[in-house]
């Protein structure tokens, strides 16, 4: 019985000592897209914390882009529209009534300001990216940075 509580106590504590970008956007429905299909052959995701993303104030950036998936289409509009909800729409671009670019600026966790950025493009190829990120900057600086990074 004392060794279980043993195991029990220690458990506990590296449970409570578990970095919390572990558990970054896990009550998002985004977090869903990145589970099921970061690991599928063809499938760029990345994920970067703070010790490398130092120079641009992000605390957290992970990124997905997923090429010619309809499927992976469809589950990632749901999921946005699910995380929309409670959110601030920043800026939405329609293309023959699909929008094909979304910024949801999410309410904060804890210091930092969240981020959803979404865009589908049609051709050549059709390419989904998603991208979430976490920082204490105003996410209007945030937007006027990688709006000037792709210029």
């Amino acid at each position: 019985m004392k060794r279980n509580k043993i195991y029990f106590l220690l458990l506990l504590a590296m449970a409570m000592m578990a970095s919390p970008k572990l558990y970054a956007q896990k009550d998002l429905q985004i977090s869903k897209v990145f589970e099921e299909y970061g690991k599928m052959k063809g499938v760029v995701m990345v994920e970067l914390t703070d010790e490398v993303l130092g120079n641009y104030n992000f605390t957290l950036f992970k990124s997905i882009t997923i090429k010619n998936n309809p499927n992976a289409s469809k589950f990632i509009r749901e999921c946005l529209q699910k995380d929309e909800s409670g959110a601030k729409k920043i800026k939405q671009v329609i293309s023959n009534g699909i929008p094909t670019s979304i910024y949801l600026q999410l309410p904060r966790k804890g210091k930092d300001n969240r981020l959803i950025l979404f865009n589908e493009s049609k051709a050549p190829t059709n390419q989904i990216t998603l991208i979430y990120i976490e920082t204490p900057s105003d996410t209007e600086d945030v937007l006027k940075l990688l709006l000037k990074k792709n210029n």
